[in-house]
């Protein structure tokens, strides 16, 4: 009887150990080697520049299909906000580089040639941010207030590029 209770006793604790080990599951850092999820923020600013500043939020179509036509990017969505461009690209399924700084620096300088307003040009081709992009933009170009839409906005913009400030 000693040995069942100790085998219960045991097998209860492993249980519980494992289990505390699951859900203690660890966070990955963001420096995988998929280069297509991450983000990277260029930022050509001046002071007043911010991503919390959203005003005069609107769908930059020219932008995005002047973006689209740069040979590693498959399509874009640009929103720009005042001085602002928030470009999501998808690469092109061949182009293995992912987005390089090189690839930035030519996106901001696509987006600059065709609104030359523009000063901070933040690009990501996280999967999540694009689709998110497409949605707003979809949205807004269904009609819907785009008054109800800057919050969400702004806080999708904070969580993505954390670092601007």
């Amino acid at each position: 009887m000693r040995l069942l209770t100790k085998w219960i006793a045991g097998t209860l604790t492993l249980a519980l150990v494992l289990g505390m080990v699951g859900c203690a599951t660890q966070r990955r850092p963001e420096s995988q080697p998929d280069m297509r999820s991450r983000t990277h923020p260029i930022t050509y600013r001046t002071p007043a520049t911010a991503p919390n500043n959203v005003t005069n939020l609107r769908v930059a179509n020219n932008v995005a299909n002047a973006v689209s036509r740069l040979k590693e990017i498959n399509s874009a969505v640009v929103f720009l906000t005042d001085r602002t461009a928030y470009v999501a690209v998808v690469l092109e399924k061949d182009y293995r580089a992912g987005l390089t700084g090189r690839l930035k620096s030519k996106v901001a300088k696509q987006v600059r040639r065709i609104d030359p307003s523009v000063r901070t040009v933040y690009v990501s081709a996280n999967p999540d941010f694009v689709n998110r992009m497409r949605n707003y933009a979809r949205d807004v170009q269904q009609g819907h207030p785009i008054a109800g839409l800057i919050d969400n906005f702004r806080k999708m913009i904070q969580r993505t590029f954390p670092t601007a400030r």
